[in-house]
């Protein structure tokens, strides 16, 4: 179960990465072999729930990091690294508020996985009740 954690904390980091570079206008997405929009979300001609300017490019770089950063914290704390045990179920929580709030800025077809995922793992936290203990026994 702690690999599944693994996981979705990686893929939830990077999903959250890729909107600090968005696929440009007219550019091709990736390949599918590497996940294509599926992994990479964010576009410049999505429109968004913000307008196109500073308070847009401000808040999705602090937004994109600060959500990745937790979800490797949390990451650090599941692999028993640094990071205290204790703070793995509130580094998720954050992490994924933050991220929740990306992708609604961001809203599109593309961001239904990063919403999945973020949702998977607060049911974890709060329905589930994981801590490190519980998935590393």
């Amino acid at each position: 179960m702690w690999i599944l954690m693994l996981i979705l904390l990686l893929l939830g980091a990077q999903l959250n990465l890729t909107a600090i570079v968005p696929l440009q206008a007219g550019n091709t997405p990736p390949p599918w072999w590497v996940g294509g929009r599926l992994l990479w979300p964010f576009a410049v001609e999505t429109h968004t729930l913000l307008p196109q300017g500073d308070l847009l490019n401000t808040t999705t770089p602090i937004l994109a990091i600060a959500s990745a950063t937790l979800f490797l914290l949390a990451v650090a704390a599941l692999l028993r690294w640094i990071v205290p045990g204790g703070w793995f179920p509130w580094l998720i929580v954050v992490g994924a508020v933050l991220s929740i709030g990306l992708q609604v800025i961001w809203l599109s077809g593309w961001a239904v996985l990063p919403l999945l995922v973020d949702i998977v793992l607060l049911w974890a936290v709060f329905g589930q009740h994981v801590t490190v203990n519980s998935l590393r026994g």
